[in-house]
């Protein structure tokens, strides 16, 4: 049974398409049917659903509401609106989820959330046990980030770790391996599966790994590429080495 929306309900989740709303109501929204049946077999909580006038689909659990097309175009935030959106309350990953898992990736202050995203979905993809989210990365719940992701934001741990000090303490018993153009401690990408438990560092778009991490490496892979070549993108990269870790 749908409801009718308020002005003010309309109002109040709008304000979620803003940060600084997100983070102290601790909501974000969410957009796409693939995205939402993925929050529901996560078991996550859902305040509401918002649905576009027309459209089917069994929602007996939830608070639905039918909106126009006019309303669901200010609701989601594309330029192509989606029929079905929902307002979820923000998971809390526990730290021992993370910690139990033995292949980690960190992503050191990536900007870019369609990167993230994508990062987030080959991970799922490739069996990585979690991610860290160091330093000042892009939010996690930006709706670029949940879209790019593809309905796999919930299926491996994540974590946020500010700073050098709380990494090292937290994963003392880890081998961190950065990804870093660098003649010293290389070692194959296969390699890596000889390790008990590791971390595999990638840097951000602009600046590539931190110092500070690369100092606090043990170990460094690299991808081998043509000479005419500068670079990759991060997410290609990333993709690239998830896949060699568990192929």
């Amino acid at each position: 049974m749908c409801s009718v929306a308020s002005n003010n309900k309309i109002k109040e989740t709008i304000k979620l398409h803003q940060k600084k709303y997100r983070d102290s109501l601790g909501l974000f929204i969410a957009e796409g049917i693939k995205s939402i049946e993925e929050i529901i077999s996560s078991g996550l909580q859902i305040q509401e659903i918002f649905i576009k006038n027309g459209y089917k689909y069994n929602f007996n659990k939830y608070t639905v509401y039918s909106v126009d097309e006019n309303i669901m175009k200010k609701l989601t935030t594309t330029d192509s609106p989606c029929e079905i959106m929902a307002v979820v309350k923000k998971p809390k990953t526990d730290i021992n989820d993370v910690l139990n898992g033995k292949h980690i990736i960190l992503l050191d202050s990536i900007s870019d959330p369609g990167n993230l995203g994508t990062i987030i979905r080959s991970a799922a993809a490739f069996n990585i046990d979690a991610i860290i989210l160091y330093g000042n990365c892009v939010e996690l719940y930006s709706p670029k980030v949940i879209r790019s992701a593809v309905g796999n934001l919930f299926k491996t741990p994540i974590i946020e770790i500010k700073n050098e000090t709380e990494l090292k303490e937290i994963f003392k018993d880890y081998t961190k391996i950065a990804t870093a153009l660098s003649k010293e401690n290389n070692i194959s990408i296969k390699e890596c599966s000889k390790l008990n438990k590791y971390i595999v560092m990638f840097g951000s778009e602009a600046k590539g790994l931190s110092k500070e991490l690369i100092n606090i490496s043990e170990k460094n892979i690299k991808l081998d590429m043509a000479k005419d070549v500068e670079s990759l993108n991060l997410s290609v990269t990333a993709s690239i080495i998830m896949y060699e870790l568990f192929s």
